[in-house]
């Protein structure tokens, strides 16, 4: 029989970070956003109207950082997936190319991914509230 746990968001997060290079820490992440994501989710990353706050992703999936889905959704995979009914993102050609890392998610999966991307990632991560 096998046990399944789910850690923390903070120690996934911890994990994440302990395992970046300069390209795909927090801090890249954080010029990435800034460059990309700020002009419609804000400098500060609250959202709007009809914008999600991308702060709270943790506190509206029930504690847990939802990896796979924000990558997903970075990455251009969930396109058409009725989750994001309705949620339009702008397409991130430039940031899908590059080298790539491969990345172990919250699901204990293993997926190759490009470093921008990643880096993305573990700058949501780290503003979680």
């Amino acid at each position: 029989m096998m046990t399944h746990f789910r850690l923390p968001t903070s120690a996934i997060a911890l994990l994440v970070v302990a395992g970046c290079t300069p390209f795909t820490a927090p801090q890249a992440g954080r010029a990435l956003y800034d460059q990309n994501c700020a002009a419609c989710h804000g400098a500060d990353a609250r959202g709007g109207a009809q914008v999600p706050d991308l702060t709270t992703l943790a506190r509206r999936y029930g504690g847990d950082y939802p990896q796979m889905l924000v990558l997903d959704k970075l990455d251009g995979y969930a396109r058409g997936q009725t989750v994001y009914a309705g949620t339009e993102m702008p397409e991130f050609g430039h940031l899908l190319t590059g080298r790539l890392t491969r990345v172990q998610t919250d699901q204990g999966l293993s997926r190759p991914l490009p470093e921008p991307i990643v880096a993305l990632d573990a700058y949501l991560q780290s503003i979680q509230q």
